[in-house]
């Protein structure tokens, strides 16, 4: 799997039957002369997966790659191109992305009988012929079972299940992925900070998930990244969770550092569009433990946040449902906000079990799904596109923002 696709660097995670010596061969297009990595040797303590640094890449060039095992090339040639270094130089480049929900891969076993929880993996298939050039998971990649869940190995084999779906590989290794968490790939319940196999859990995503860079002053699996003039700012829903409060405390799910965390990183940001992932949804207004009204003053903090520091061009893309919907929060002294609930990948749909007036009529699918967003116009007259797909690669509704739209009143 590719994983982040810097201008100078590049991230390839592989995961070996058993521990081997890997590394990566990568040829750019106009050479006939490979670079090779550091070999880099898998473990079983970490499901045999390692993570390899492709260091000699340059901006705006295409290179083909091979995953090398023990000595042998065992892979077909793939290909990557890194970002355009258009900082100055030129207007930001047309971007076009692709968001995943649930994903779930049945087993042999460990199913519950006269039920299949998981289907239609040519979805994948139909995501590959849309071309996006990255992909954003918001959680729920990998199902726990009561197996799963009390033993580090047991986690291990759940991910391994998951990621070795066979429809996809090709896009796995086509174009560079980026996950945060929901419930789903953390327990069997919904847990937070005080779940007593937190660091299994975390451990286990780590290593099926590289991030972008590490954010040292947090904890759990927050990062970020750029390309072309969006930022992208994952957060951690479930490291700081406590949605248990009692007389003593509020209910909690983000945290203050990490929502002052954020609100440093979007002062500073120069993008034109600021997107927030969370395995949560934020402006769905039930009072559920799955929103992040559930954590009423941490919502109300984050979103005067937005308004009191004037941040233009956000939009919230939230994960964690089986269902998918664009909610809208109206604002009278800002502008208005936007939330898109990715539905599932794969794992089975469900009907609405609560009331989201802020919904946008017409954005509620309960299918089988995926997300594509484009980024595109002249500099000053930037848009964002959303397009919901249905497995078919079909396109079930289409809403378009422009830059205008995101800016905060004067």
């Amino acid at each position: 799997m590719l994983g982040h696709v810097g201008m100078r660097e590049v991230k390839v995670w592989v995961q070996t039957l058993s521990p081997a010596t890997v590394r990566v061969a990568y040829t750019q297009s106009s050479s006939n002369t490979p670079n090779w990595s550091i070999p880099t040797q898998t473990k079983a303590s970490e499901a045999n997966t390692a993570t390899i640094t492709l260091d000699s890449v340059e901006p705006g060039l295409t290179y083909s790659y091979q995953i090398e095992v023990d000595g042998n090339l065992v892979t077909n040639k793939h290909s990557f191109t890194t970002p355009a270094f258009y900082h100055g130089r030129m207007p930001a480049p047309d971007l076009r992305i692709v968001i995943g929900g649930a994903h779930y891969q049945t087993e042999d076993g460990f199913e519950p009988p006269y039920q299949i929880l998981g289907n239609n993996y040519r979805i994948f298939t139909s995501i590959l012929k849309a071309k996006p050039e990255l992909m954003i998971w918001t959680g729920n990649t990998a199902h726990l079972r009561q197996s799963d869940w009390s033993s580090q190995s047991g986690y291990y084999k759940r991910y391994t299940r998951a990621r070795s779906t066979p429809q996809l590989q090709p896009l796995l290794a086509s174009i560079p992925h980026y996950a945060t968490w929901s419930s789903a790939e953390y327990s069997v319940n919904n847990d937070g900070k005080y779940y007593s196999h937190r660091g299994q859990a975390e451990k286990s995503f780590k290593a099926f998930w590289p991030k972008s860079v590490e954010v040292s002053q947090l904890e759990g699996i927050p990062t970020r990244l750029r390309r072309a003039d969006v930022d992208f700012f994952l957060l951690d829903v479930r490291s700081n969770r406590d949605d248990l409060p009692n007389s003593n405390r509020k209910a909690a799910i983000l945290g203050s550092t990490q929502i002052e965390w954020l609100r440093q990183e979007l002062v500073s940001s120069t993008a034109t569009f600021k997107l927030i992932i969370a395995g949560t949804p934020v402006l769905n207004p039930a009072d559920t433990p799955t929103n992040l009204s559930y954590a009423s003053e941490e919502q109300t903090q984050l979103l005067e946040m937005l308004r009191t520091e004037k941040i233009a061009g956000v939009l919230f893309i939230s994960g964690g449902k089986y269902h998918g919907e664009l909610t809208r929060l109206v604002h009278i002294s800002s502008y208005n906000l936007y939330d898109i609930s990715v539905g599932p990948l794969t794992a089975n749909p469900k009907q609405v079990d609560e009331l989201n007036y802020f919904r946008m009529p017409g954005t509620n699918t309960v299918e089988r799904q995926f997300t594509l967003i484009d980024f595109t116009g002249e500099e000053e007259n930037r848009q964002l596109t959303l397009r919901v797909m249905n497995v078919e690669g079909n396109e079930l509704w289409k809403r378009t923002i422009t830059s205008k739209q995101l800016q905060p009143a004067n």
